[in-house]
């Protein structure tokens, strides 16, 4: 069976052989190549439908078993509802059709491929409801709209959480089957032997929001400091740069000792970063899953994270695979930096155990099994590979489809 993966798509990290060094940039999502890496180390085909601001004419790429369709995209989508980037992603879809279509997200990639009439199953990872809520801007009030859209068509969809599950509408429920996010089995491979920790401890998260809470870590770091003023704290993704807001607010609370801002990385180096560290604390306030606790915990570093941070207590297996506090005191954080900073047998045990928990439930082998489960139930036979390999004649194409019905 071709199986169709639609959504933003990180062309770096796609198992494939394409000798192309100038590849456009996309909306890139690392869990979607993970994904289609997956389903290709099984042997299923795969075409991928992505999108991208940097090409005036839609794009395929071919390389073995994988396709790489990728669509405009216009300055300032959300004024014009997506309505161009859906219309091109469908064309693209009808042109090089797959048998079955997985879209992540309830947006533009969904809303495109359940157009196409093709046996379509759609994963959340996350409400957008929720969000307009928590960041009530114009363009949350148009991602909300096309998510109605999608969840009134769709037939078959998917949480990445049972959070995620559980702030869903009852009808929405309904139609929705549990499926957490995973870890790809390459990143096992990547921990270095022997695995030396560093002085420090790190959180890695995307933007200094009030939802990332970076505030409260900071101020509860400054405790931990006074009592070891070795240690060093490093704080990796957008806006953690030097000179960005969560080192100006940091200057402006006296709060930059042992401090480091180190900003945007690539996903290599800052799972480096994270498992030579001494603890991983995750201050969010809440996640629909928590990838970065995730990887900690398959990397060999203990987890702090919020015990009422959504996912983020299943996660942790409620404080058996990693220590839970209260993230909206700096003292209770503080409290729990200091208990596994300074007890080692329960520094190996949250190690140990958190690595266990990690690969039994959210392995790539357990849960793309799941996904194929479901995707058999939907089609109403068993999704396999086929077992001849496809050889495109060439590595590049580049197309148009100005006839694609």
């Amino acid at each position: 069976m071709t199986i169709g993966v639609a959504g933003p798509v990180n062309l770096q990290i796609l198992n494939w052989d394409l000798k192309i060094k100038n590849l456009p940039q996309t909306n890139a999502f690392p869990l979607t190549s993970h994904f289609i890496n997956a389903l290709l180390k099984r042997g299923f085909k795969v075409i991928a439908y992505t999108n991208s601001t940097e090409i005036a004419e839609p794009m395929v790429l071919e390389s073995g078993n994988l396709k790489v369709c990728i669509s405009r995209q216009k300055p300032q989508p959300g004024r014009r509802l997506f309505l161009f980037e859906v219309e091109d992603l469908r064309k693209m879809m009808v042109a090089h059709p797959a048998e079955f279509i997985s879209a992540f997200w309830s947006y533009e990639y969904a809303w495109a491929a359940l157009k196409t009439g093709k046996p379509t199953a759609i994963s959340f990872h996350d409400v957008a409801f929720q969000i307009l809520l928590n960041i009530p801007d114009m363009f949350r009030v148009v991602r909300w709209l096309i998510n109605s859209i999608v969840v009134s068509k769709a037939k078959h969809l998917i949480a990445n959480s049972s959070y995620t599950y559980n702030q869903l509408a009852r009808r929405t429920q309904k139609k929705t089957r549990i499926i957490d996010n995973f870890y790809t089995s390459e990143l096992e491979e990547s921990i270095p032997e022997p695995l030396i920790k560093g002085n420090y401890i790190t959180t890695a998260v995307q933007g200094f929001t009030h939802r990332k809470n970076v505030q409260n870590a900071l101020h509860a770091f400054a405790q931990v400091r006074a009592r070891h003023p070795e240690l060093a704290y490093h704080l990796i993704g957008v806006d953690m740069e030097e000179g960005g807001l969560a080192q100006q607010y940091a200057q402006a609370n006296g709060l930059t000792e042992g401090v480091r801002f180190l900003g945007p990385l690539p996903f290599d180096e800052v799972y480096q970063q994270i498992v030579h560290a001494r603890v991983l604390l995750h201050p969010a306030r809440e996640e629909s899953f928590g990838m970065v606790p995730l990887e900690a915990m398959v990397g060999g570093t203990p987890v702090i994270g919020g015990s009422k941070s959504g996912f983020i207590p299943d996660l942790l297996d409620h404080g058996k695979a990693g220590l839970l506090c209260n993230v909206e005191s700096p003292d209770d954080i503080a409290a729990a930096l200091l208990r596994l900073l300074e007890d080692e047998q329960l520094t190996a045990e949250m190690t140990e155990k958190g690595r266990a928990f990690a690969r039994a439930s959210f392995s790539e082998d357990v849960i793309i099994d799941k996904h194929l489960a479901y995707y058999s139930d939907i089609v109403g036979r068993p999704i396999q590979p086929d077992n001849t390999q496809y050889e495109p004649e060439d590595s590049l194409h580049r197309n148009t489809i100005h006839t694609a019905k």
